[in-house]
């Protein structure tokens, strides 16, 4: 008699998959899919040194893998400084995001404006970023793309004098 209660009480090979594997690996994703925004962002937010434009690399999404090296500015173009903002004297400053490729390029369809001082500077900045070239990021020694975020700066005293 007790042999059978102990027999009926053996998990089978179906309901211990389910116990020890199904079941885990559905609460690990509902827990890591159930994250607020607030701490996803606290999580992908990653710093680098900062450059000439203010470089500073994102990842987007908190379960990419975090790369080694992040993408590094090696040449930028400078933009050209709009001739009406030039002609009234205004400084200003855009702040972009784009995805840097493998090859080190940034995609055009990538560029996001996160800010801009004023709407004509925001078309030579985007030419900029999308003529820039940088060392692509990479994570355990192969190159990976990754979200830059740069700030190009327009500043009349920094152009006085400059050859174009």
């Amino acid at each position: 008699m007790y042999e059978d209660l102990a027999r009926s009480q053996q998990r089978g090979p179906l309901e211990w998959l389910v116990v020890n594997m199904v079941i885990p690996s559905l609460l690990a994703t509902f827990v890591l899919q159930a994250r607020t925004g607030d701490d996803v962002g606290q999580l992908r937010t990653q710093r680098a040194s900062t450059c000439s434009y203010g470089f500073l690399p994102i990842i987007d999404h908190p379960l990419d893998p975090v790369p080694r090296s992040f993408p590094l500015l090696i040449r930028m173009p400078r933009p050209l400084y709009p001739v009406e903002m030039r002609r009234t004297g205004i400084d200003g400053r855009v702040v972009l995001k784009g995805l840097v490729n493998t090859r080190g390029r940034v995609y055009w369809s990538s560029i996001l404006v996160l800010a801009a001082t004023a709407p004509q500077f925001v078309l030579p900045a985007e030419k900029a970023l999308s003529e820039a070239v940088f060392r692509p990021a990479r994570w355990e020694g192969r190159r990976m793309e990754a979200w830059v975020t740069v700030t190009v700066e327009f500043n009349l005293r920094d152009d006085a004098g400059r050859a174009r």
